[in-house]
Order: C-alpha cells, then structure tokens, then sequence
C-alpha cells in the first residue's frame, strides 16, 4: 500500500515528551506527525541516501500453500529527483543480458513516464509505497483514535487506530480506491512523532482498471520504518498478502521486501 515518511520540519520544534505526553489528543498528535512527514518531503531527505531492496514474492495456491518463489535484489537511488528501483539480480543469480537490456529500457520507459506525468501535473502511478505520502490528503480521509501506546523496536509509541470516513473521498489515483476501503493502526513514536510502523487491511473487494479490468479482494500488510539519521525516517520492511482476480484468473501473493545497505549517496546515480 503506502510508504509513510516522517522527518522534523526545518524550524519545527517538536514538543519535548513528557509523563502526561500520552495525554495528547489524537489530532495533535496527527498533526505533528503530519507536520513531520511533510517536512521531510519538501526537504527529499530520502535522496540523500541509496540502499539495496531484497524481495521475495510467494505464490499461492486456493489452500495457501507456496506453490512458486522468486527472490530479486534491487539497488535503491535517486534517480531525476525521485527515487527509482533497478534489477540487479534475480533468484540469487545476475542478470542475462537480455534481462540487462530489459532494465536499460524499463529505466528510461520510468523517465519519461515520470516527465510526462510532471508535465501534466499528474503522479506516476508505481502503485507501490513510493507513491504514497503520510500527509494532510491521506490522513483527512480516515477517522483515527488513540487505542493504546507500544514499544515497536525499542521506541516508544502511541497506536492509532483508523478508518475511512464516510462520505465521498478521493479517487485521482488507481491507488486511492485501495486506500479509502481499509482500516488499520499506525504507531507513532512519542520521542519525534515519526512513524514507526503500519499495519492496514483491505475491508471489501476493490475493483480497478489497469490495463484491464481486475478486482483486489483481500489484502492485509505490515510496513516497518527506521531512523536513519536525525530527524530521518526511512521505510525498512514491507510485508503484504493479496489475493486479486484478473478476468478469470486469481493471483495470490505474499510480497516481503527489506532495505539493506543504506548508506549517504555518493557521486551521481541518475
């Protein structure tokens, strides 16, 4: 589903926590941790750094037993003031040549997508976390309340549990109808108001066009975030389980992504 950046805003001061901390109502609580994440957007601190995506996409039979995996190894950077995937390895093993020449070509394919999309105002639609941000659009199309407080990796957080507003919400992306029919808890950490970690789950089938019509019926998902420097939150894990159904096919998956190897950019990767 989503990837939620959080970082300080430059001139923010984030409120000193303190024992009655907890006390905070949930809209302010929203709100700093929106204010953060914006922050962090403007200022594209995840271009300071690229990393390596190791992946693992399970197939699954009506029973949800593994019927098929393929592991791949993405190398993470900036890329014309984005940030851009590129396939270096697949099922432990190099890329073939042709498998070379399919990268080259989906790369620049990305680049001018991402030009056109610009140039029309528009998103590009990689309908993965890239495409979405922890921000006032996201946020101003659920409900939320405070359910409790955890600790998620040594930090302290408070869980917030959320769901769709009623009423008309919106649909600019194919993305957005996947969003506005799930509910789910997001931890914030009580330290700096970044977002720790994301559980969400689909409440009814979905349907979208994406070359052809498809319907998602079931998806749950968990995406993990750490602090990578001050005031730097950046996506660490994604595990997601779907089940979708295109024409008379049904695909079942279950995606595990994890970040490796993070590391300040150096030199010019785009």
């Amino acid at each position: 589903l989503v990837t939620i950046v959080a970082a300080a805003q430059p001139g923010f001061q984030t409120p000193a926590t303190t024992g009655a901390s907890n006390q905070l109502p949930v809209s302010e609580i929203v709100r700093l941790a929106v204010a953060r994440a914006t922050a962090q957007d403007k200022a594209k601190a995840e271009l300071g750094f690229e990393s390596l995506v190791a992946t693992t996409v399970e197939s699954l039979n009506d029973e949800a037993e593994v019927t098929n995996i393929e592991t791949t190894l993405h190398r993470r950077y900036p890329f014309d003031g984005t940030v851009y995937e590129e396939l270096i390895a697949r099922n432990g093993e190099p890329l073939s040549e042709a498998d070379i020449r399919d990268e080259a070509k989906r790369r620049a394919d990305f680049r001018r997508e991402l030009q056109e999309a610009e140039a029309g105002g528009k998103v590009l639609e990689t309908n993965d976390e890239r495409q979405v941000r922890f921000n006032e659009d996201l946020m101003a199309r659920y409900e939320a309340a405070v359910v409790g407080e955890d600790t998620v990796r040594g930090e302290r957080c408070w869980v917030i549990s959320f769901w769709p507003r009623d009423g008309k919400l919106p649909r600019k992306t194919r993305i957005d109808r996947a969003l506005n029919q799930s509910n789910g808890e997001v931890y914030i950490s009580q330290n700096d108001y970044g977002v720790v970690q994301i559980d969400f789950r689909l409440l009814r089938p979905v349907r979208y066009v994406w070359g052809l019509v498809a319907s998602l019926s079931r998806l749950t998902g968990q995406l993990g975030f750490e602090r990578f420097a001050p005031d730097i939150w950046l996506p660490s894990s994604y595990d997601v389980r779907y089940e979708r159904r295109i024409f008379f096919v049904t695909q079942r998956r279950h995606i595990v992504r994890k970040w490796r190897e993070r590391r300040p950019v150096s030199g010019n990767t785009g």
